[in-house]
């Protein structure tokens, strides 16, 4: 269903950034493990994505339903989100998403989620 497939476009455009986020050290603007050394904060923040992307696989996959729709809502809301912040922290002291390529990525997964969004209302 091509409803779908804009959504899981979202999903892949964010699965992106997390790759990049790694790359770039994302885990340096969070709190709490800004304060670990390099090492043990990347592992950290791999191993937060661990319940975070089971979470999101199991509920991708549930039936589709009103749990199904409400998920793909939610993500939709995240990633417009998420976008926001990213823009908003532009001026952190450890942001290094200032290459195109990362903004890309998370511009096309707000865009992803927001016509997404449009189309579950609307109606596709």
């Amino acid at each position: 269903m091509a409803l779908d497939l804009v959504f899981y476009t979202g999903l892949a455009f964010l699965v992106v950034h997390e790759l990049d986020a790694i790359h770039r050290h994302e885990w340096r603007m969070f709190p709490f493990i800004s304060r670990l050394n390099d090492r043990t904060g990347y592992q950290v923040f791999v191993l937060l994505h661990i319940p975070l992307l089971v979470l999101i696989f199991w509920l991708v996959s549930h039936p589709p339903g009103t749990v199904r729709f409400w998920f793909q809502v939610s993500m939709d809301v995240f990633f417009m989100v998420h976008f926001g912040l990213h823009y908003l922290m532009r001026e952190h002291e450890h942001s290094e998403f200032g290459e195109g390529f990362s903004k890309l990525t998370v511009a096309l997964a707000a865009a992803a989620g927001l016509i997404h969004l449009m189309l579950l209302f609307v109606g596709a």
